[in-house]
């Protein structure tokens, strides 16, 4: 397998790591020569130990084009959508797009969805590893055994200080030197964190809920050294089933909650992002029956290597596109959610 990732940052490593413990053969674009430096020099090594000197290198328009099966775009949203416009041209078996999928105004998408029906053949996904997390997959097994009756409502919050990002990010000095800054270039809580709303959708399709119809939000907007961004986002939503429930993102909360939960008439289950110094946690309780909580260990990278291997399933025909909780159309459902909450008047 054969994968080209446009993006040397922080995105661009984990997935070139996850890459390679899959076997595969890594090539890796970036416009910035300093960009390719840091992830060798610095970046790869420091998180995974050393460089893996297989992973090549390229400076954006000296990079080999055809012939890869999967083209991965792990740059800042607003650039998402035009690099994908010259990447679906290569058809590559399967594209990927980080999230969040583009800006808030939805520049581009109908461009790309024209280019999209063009290359036809080409699987398009947009980046929600969490969705297809381990622990993640057992909390879907178990809502659809039925153990918690009826579900009544979900509840999903994805609270990070983002000084964690710019840990990982030591050149970027605050969220005025990256997209993460300005809410409509695709950053702040709303657009980094739409993990939480992307989620709460994956759940409204399990339970089959129907589509999200209603939404309505509060934005507290900061404007700092330069940005503007939301560093609070609530969300209420509501299904074409008339199911509603809640969505909280913010990047100021510390220690972290990344968390949800699922209220049935029967009893409940919760998803803990990290719960545990050793991974993920789910905890539920059926009626009266004693609480019961399962650890699921993982690292931070392994976030990034379940969501490779979801693609090789995706490719091998294991999983079927329209199964994917990945699919572009989901991404494309985001978006719209804060493109109509953004802009409500």
């Amino acid at each position: 397998m054969k994968i080209k990732i446009l993006g040397a940052g922080s995105i661009g490593n984990h997935l070139a790591q996850a890459s390679r413990r899959m076997g595969w053969s890594v090539v890796v674009i970036d416009n910035d020569p300093k960009a390719l430096e840091r992830m060798k020099n610095e970046i790869y090594p420091k998180r995974y130990g050393s460089w893996d000197a297989s992973i090549q290198l390229f400076r954006a328009g000296d990079e080999p084009k055809g012939g890869f099966d999967i083209i991965a775009i792990g740059t800042p949203p607003d650039t998402h959508l035009k690099l994908a416009l010259a990447a679906i041209e290569e058809e590559p078996k399967l594209l990927h797009i980080e999230k969040p999928l583009c800006t808030p105004d939805l520049a581009g998408v109908g461009e790309f969805i024209e280019a999209k029906e063009k290359h036809s053949r080409v699987m398009v996904t947009v980046g929600y590893d969490h969705v297809v997390s381990e622990a993640m997959e057992a909390v879907t097994d178990l809502i659809k055994k039925g153990l918690f009756g009826d579900i009544l409502t979900i509840d999903v919050e994805f609270r990070e200080h983002w000084r964690g990002f710019f840990a990982a990010h030591p050149w970027l000095s605050g969220p005025q030197d990256s997209y993460l800054g300005f809410w409509k270039r695709g950053g702040g809580a709303g657009g980094e964190h739409s993990h939480a709303l992307h989620l709460w959708q994956y759940f409204a399709n399990v339970l089959k809920w129907g589509p999200i119809v209603r939404a309505e939000a509060m934005f507290d907007m900061r404007n700092e050294k330069g940005a503007l961004h939301d560093q609070l986002a609530i969300f209420n939503l509501e299904t074409k089933k008339r199911k509603i429930g809640r969505v909280v993102q913010d990047v100021i909360t510390l220690p972290v909650r990344k968390w949800a939960r699922l209220q049935g008439d029967q009893g409940f289950i919760e998803w803990h992002c990290n719960g545990v110094p050793e991974g993920d946690l789910i905890r539920y309780q059926v009626k009266e029956s004693a609480p019961v909580e399962k650890i699921f260990p993982k690292k931070r990278p392994d976030d990034f290597y379940r969501e490779v291997l979801h693609y090789d399933k995706l490719l091998s025909g294991e999983i079927p596109p329209e199964n994917s909780p990945l699919s572009f159309e989901r991404g494309v459902e985001i978006m719209k959610i804060l493109n109509k909450t953004y802009f409500q008047d």
